[in-house]
């Protein structure tokens, strides 16, 4: 019997992935990480990039935007890794993969361009109304 653990990929916005994989290979910041069943729990900050998995011997690809890792052991026979990001898609293709989440990345930089406009406009709004308040206490 091959042991297998739960490989997990979520994004604010929806569940990516739910698999049994029966090995894992991720890019972390001090170099890549092989995951076996079994492995030791462990965190770390993830970087964009890609995650390799290999299931029923096949292997296959995470293409993910920046997160965080987490292995935890239930039991020798129980590995769960999770993988927490802000956007991810799954596949075989290597290619088609990361075509995917560059449109994903282009979106969510947009996003937070449009975000960061509507702050200043509202800091600036802040920032005038707090002046008029000056103004207005020293007349009186």
């Amino acid at each position: 019997m091959t042991l297998t653990m739960r490989l997990e990929v979520l994004t604010p916005d929806k569940n990516v992935l739910e698999a049994s994989a029966q090995s894992i290979q991720v890019l972390l910041p001090d170099g890549w990480w092989g995951i076996l069943p079994g492995h030791a729990p462990m965190i770390s900050y993830i970087e964009a990039g890609i995650l390799h998995y290999t299931q029923s011997d096949t292997i296959r690809y995470v293409a993910f935007y920046r997160g965080t890792i987490e292995v935890q052991r239930t039991s020798i026979e129980h590995t769960r890794v999770s993988v927490l990001t802000a956007a991810a898609e799954e596949g075989e293709n290597l290619d088609a993969v990361t075509s995917a989440l560059e449109e994903q990345a282009v979106k969510l930089a947009k996003l937070a361009k449009e975000a960061n406009l509507e702050f200043n406009q509202l800091r600036l709004s802040l920032e005038k109304a707090l002046q008029e308040s000056e103004i207005t206490e020293a007349v009186f």
